[in-house]
């Protein structure tokens, strides 16, 4: 097989700067976004809101604040760290890998809009129903008790919304391996760490883990997609590549911008 030649062009130092300064504020939302995501599911571990998997209105009666922003906190962070995270699986796959990464970035925001979509469902259910200057603690306690139970109308949106950021968090990982812009073992663990945070319980030492696991990968896309524009090059130069060698992400970048320039 003929060795793949890439040819280094030149790039504007103004686009450079601007590319480099936007991938700058992605990589901020991703980090900020990871490390929130950490440290609540280190907040629901340390301090659970109930014995069991669904909090009963005698728990959620005394703690209805902290619920709410709880909830709130957590859909804000998942909306707008898996959207940040999206965009930079697009970054690190300029040419090879560009459809499953372009599949999984779509899942990605479709699951992002359904998780927050339920979770501000439930967090609303939770709030109102321990009102108890609306309802009396006897019909208040009924309707959290039939909520919980409720799995169809409760649960099913933010459920299918997580579920589908798994499946396009593993879509993505694919285009990530075929562009071979980030080390193998980060996409490896970053599946994994998907897969685990998808069927762990969040609450647990190995949801836990599992969460972190995912932070620490994520914010190494985010990292690597940061790294992905090269400072202008001064004088073109060809490389050579084989088959099986790995590319490096500014060379990557550089070989898509040369096959689309000569097409």
């Amino acid at each position: 097989m003929p060795a793949l030649s890439i040819e280094m062009t030149e790039v504007p130092p103004e686009a450079t700067a601007t590319t480099r300064g936007r991938l700058r504020v992605l990589f901020a939302a991703i980090l900020a976004t990871s490390v929130a995501a950490f440290l609540l599911s280190l907040v629901s571990y340390v301090r659970p809101i109930g014995k069991s998997d669904f909090p009963a209105f005698v728990e959620l009666s005394h703690h209805r604040s902290y619920v709410w922003v709880f909830f709130l906190v957590a859909g804000i962070q998942l909306v707008v760290g898996v959207c940040a995270a999206a965009i930079a699986g697009l970054v690190l796959t300029p040419a090879r890998g560009s459809r499953p990464a372009t599949v999984g970035a779509g899942l990605l925001f479709l699951g992002a809009a359904a998780y927050g979509v339920g979770i501000g469902g439930w967090a609303t259910v939770y709030w109102f129903g321990t009102d108890t200057t609306v309802l009396d603690p006897t019909a208040a306690t009924r309707l959290i008790h039939e909520a919980n139970h409720d799995v169809a109308h409760m649960l099913v949106i933010p459920i299918a919304g997580a579920v589908i950021v798994g499946l396009g968090s593993l879509a993505l990982c694919a285009g990530i391996w075929r562009a071979a812009t980030v080390p193998r073992m980060v996409i490896i663990f970053s599946a994994l760490g998907t897969i685990a945070t998808v069927v762990l319980k969040p609450d647990t030492f190995l949801g836990l883990s599992a969460e972190l696991v995912s932070s620490l990968t994520t914010i190494a896309f985010g990292w690597y997609a940061l790294r992905m524009v090269a400072p202008p090059v001064r004088e073109s130069r060809r490389r050579l590549r084989s088959p099986g060698t790995a590319l490096h992400p500014r060379q990557a970048v550089a070989g898509a911008i040369g096959e689309r320039s000569g097409s």
